[in-house]
């Protein structure tokens, strides 16, 4: 019969690294550092629609097609072949490599005069930015206790809401600036005001790179989760990571499916939402800046803080399920609000009704590779993640922007197509996701209920 095997006892706190050799706390806020700016990186680009559109002839399918699946393709798929180095390597060096990479493929933006150019710097940010997300995860992994993971990574969670309320902000701020006292400057050397707001953020990245690689060491790797049979000390081959996971983990492939569907609303909104504000209610994109990022910035921090604290009340033996619990009913929740958002006619109502997709959104985000964290062996979460990585990624992150863009193009532009394209993507993403959420939770409940199965 095929179930889960008997467990081994987690390692004992003498196993586990002494706090002051790894200092969680500093590495779990310079992460979260590290993944803000990953995604100011990655959404500057949706504050920069219009200029970018105007300046290089662009249609709203190559619009999507930018900021959907020419960079998520991309991301998905080095993040199969990054995974096998995180769960190898040295993740810390890796996570280092990885920053310095992609800012300087932000900064190659800056300097792209079209579409190929600036599609091939797109990809060189996609591709680094791939390694971060599955060797910090499997970091925490070996510095926390089962229920301690849980919290640390909601922590780093907070990291698309934070820079993704900054890229909103700041990025039309910037843009703003580059109009204003320094547009004679940009305009007599030949540079776009979007392509100098694309050097700026993508700079910092340079430092912080430098911060991980000399600041941060290495943990030991824990095995805290190891066969009764057998310890799985050698590498595991991509196909016992499968069997893992949609063999004797049988609420994977329900949960997966739920990780892709809200990652297809989330990926839809951060593309579109700012540009429905310009468009519908005519606003400059740094008064969009000015309203969307606070309601992002509030609503996913607000979401991922009740995630910890959800998480934080769970004991060792539930949290599996009662983390996919917590997650169903978010984005249950979040139905009417994807729905409601991009078609009511008033933009303050619009803007509060994102900050609350948002919030619902980013507590089942925040808990999303904790049940990877608790039910993978050490040598097999890295490739696990990474497979998430790329299924929500290389699904949600094409099909999402993409199919917004496409479907206003075929309704035709006309009075509120964009808001309806927007609905549409959004809410029957969210109705899907909560329920392939609620039948990963039965799955483990029907495990727990017969603990006795084994595998012959």
């Amino acid at each position: 019969m095929s179930a889960h095997p008997p467990l081994a006892q987690p390692a004992a706190d003498t196993a586990r690294p002494a706090f002051s050799d790894v200092r969680p706390a500093y590495v779990v806020a310079l992460f979260f550092v590290c993944f803000a700016f990953s995604y100011l990186d990655r959404q500057v680009v949706s504050i920069l629609v219009q200029p970018i559109k105007q300046s290089l002839a662009l249609s709203d399918t190559e619009i999507g097609l930018l900021q959907g699946l020419s960079f998520t393709m991309c991301y998905a798929t080095a993040g199969v072949f990054v995974a096998r180095l995180v769960d190898r390597a040295n993740r810390v060096k890796l996570i280092a490599a990885c920053i310095a990479i992609w800012a300087i493929s932000t900064m190659a933006c800056g300097f792209a005069s079209n579409f190929p150019e600036l599609l091939a710097g797109r990809a060189g940010t996609a591709i680094a930015e791939a390694g971060l997300s599955p060797a910090a995860l499997s970091i925490f992994s070996d510095i926390f206790a089962p229920r301690r993971v849980a919290r640390a990574s909601s922590v780093f969670m907070l990291g698309p809401y934070v820079g993704g309320g900054i890229a909103l902000f700041g990025g039309g701020m910037l843009l703003s600036a580059a109009h204003g006292s320094g547009g004679s400057w940009l305009a007599a050397h030949g540079v776009q005001p979007w392509q100098a707001v694309f050097v700026v953020v993508g700079l910092p990245g340079l430092a912080l790179a430098a911060l991980v690689a000399f600041t941060v060491r290495e943990p030991a790797r824990l095995e805290r989760l190891v066969y009764a049979k057998e310890a799985r000390d050698a590498m595991p081959s991509l196909r016992d990571v499968l069997i893992e996971l949609f063999a004797r983990n049988r609420f994977c492939l329900p949960y997966f499916a739920a990780y892709v569907a809200l990652i297809t609303l989330f990926y839809s909104h951060a593309a579109w939402f700012p540009t429905l504000l310009m468009r519908h209610f005519h606003l400059a994109p740094k008064t969009v800046g000015q309203l969307a990022a606070p309601a992002y910035m509030i609503g996913g921090t607000l979401g991922v803080a009740c995630a910890g604290a959800l998480a934080s009340r769970v004991t060792d033996e539930s949290a599996l399920r009662k983390v996919l619990g917590f997650s169903a009913a978010a984005v249950a929740a979040l139905v009417p609000a994807a729905i409601a958002m991009p078609l009511v006619s008033n933009s303050t109502v619009a803007v509060v009704l994102y900050g609350v997709c948002a919030f619902t959104a980013s507590i089942a985000m925040g808990l999303a590779p904790v049940p990877l964290q608790i039910a993978v062996p050490n040598r097999m979460r890295g490739r696990s993640l990474a497979l998430l990585v790329f299924m929500t990624n290389a699904i949600s992150g094409g099909v999402g922007p993409l199919a917004v863009g496409a479907l206003n193009e075929h309704l035709g532009h006309a009075g509120d197509s964009l808001g309806v394209a927007l609905a549409l993507t959004g809410g029957l993403s969210a109705l899907i996701g909560a329920a392939l959420y609620a039948v990963a939770m039965r799955r483990v409940r029907a495990v727990e209920a017969c603990p006795t199965l084994v595998e012959e």
